[in-house]
Order: C-alpha cells, then sequence, then structure tokens
C-alpha cells in the first residue's frame, strides 16, 4: 500500500515538474518571439523612412507583448506542449536522458523540437487563415527568428531539471 502511494506521489512530482519546465519553456519562447516580431515590424517601418525613438521601441514591445499573449501566447503553449513531451520521448527512446546536466545531444534535440514547434505553428497558420498572422514571421528571416524563439525555449526546457533516465 504504501509503494503505491510512493509511486503515485513520485508520478504527481514528475507531472507537477513537467508542467513547470513547460509553462517555462512556453514564456521563454513567447517572450522572445514577441520581441523579435516587434524588432522586425520596427526595422520595416524604419526602412520605409519613419523615425522610431527608443522610447517608442520600447514601449511598442510592451504593447506588443500584451497584445499577442491571450491568442500567439496560448498557441506557443499548445506547440510546446506537443513538442516538448516528443523530445521527452525521443530523448529516453534514443537513451539520452542523464541523471545529472544536460548534455549537448539532449539540448540540441529539445532546441529543434522547440523549432519545429514555431515553424509548424506558423506554416499551419497561414492556410488557415490565408495570412501570416505574425507580421514579424513574414518572410523566411521572419519564420527564421520565431523559429529561434522556439529553439531558444527548447533549450530553456532542458536545462531546467534534466529527465532522470529509467535504468
Amino acid at each position: 500500500m504504501n509503494k503505491v502511494k510512493n509511486k503515485q506521489s513520485s508520478s504527481l512530482l514528475r507531472f507537477g515538474i513537467f508542467s513547470i519546465k513547460l509553462l517555462i519553456a512556453s514564456a521563454v519562447t513567447f517572450i522572445f518571439a514577441s520581441f523579435m516580431h516587434t524588432q522586425a515590424v520596427l526595422s520595416g517601418l524604419v526602412n520605409i523612412g519613419a523615425e522610431i525613438p527608443l522610447s517608442l521601441r520600447i514601449q511598442t514591445v510592451f504593447v506588443d507583448f500584451i497584445g499577442l499573449l491571450p491568442t500567439y501566447g496560448i498557441i506557443v503553449l499548445i506547440g510546446m506542449l506537443i513538442a516538448m513531451p516528443v523530445a521527452n520521448l525521443v530523448v529516453k527512446k534514443l537513451n539520452l536522458a542523464v541523471n545529472s546536466k544536460p548534455q549537448k545531444p539532449q539540448i540540441l534535440l529539445y532546441a529543434a523540437a522547440g523549432a519545429l514547434a514555431m515553424f509548424c505553428i506558423l506554416m499551419a497558420m497561414h492556410p488557415i487563415l490565408n495570412i501570416t498572422v505574425i507580421a514579424g514571421a513574414r518572410g523566411w528571416s521572419g519564420l527564421l527568428s520565431q523559429s529561434i524563439a522556439g529553439a531558444i525555449g527548447g533549450i530553456a526546457f532542458a536545462l531546467i531539471r534534466p529527465i532522470k533516465s529509467a535504468n
């Protein structure tokens, strides 16, 4: 009876840790994605002759963050909710799980999963809505910057707490 209780507690603890890692990775991804989106849009305005003082740039970053959070933030969370468990399975299947700090192959795998999640999110939104909703993701450089945000979130996920090997 006590063994069953300990196993349930252990499972609940692992789920809680996973959930926190997922939220942090999603937040990191969204923060970078939102920032890069804003900078891409502002850069486009500067390229056509607009003068944007630093104070307005900073204000725009915060306004975009708040404006994008209820929609893009949730979409990023859903993408990471799919990508990180799949990456966990691959890490375990390839026996990359470690008991100490994460190793380079594991970190790269989570980074790739985060980047792929962002890429797929943006590619899927275009045919559904017939536009690229995230203006900062228009063009290959914008798509790449959003994918990099996902990679950074994946790295954050990998570095928060290593997965323990089942061995």
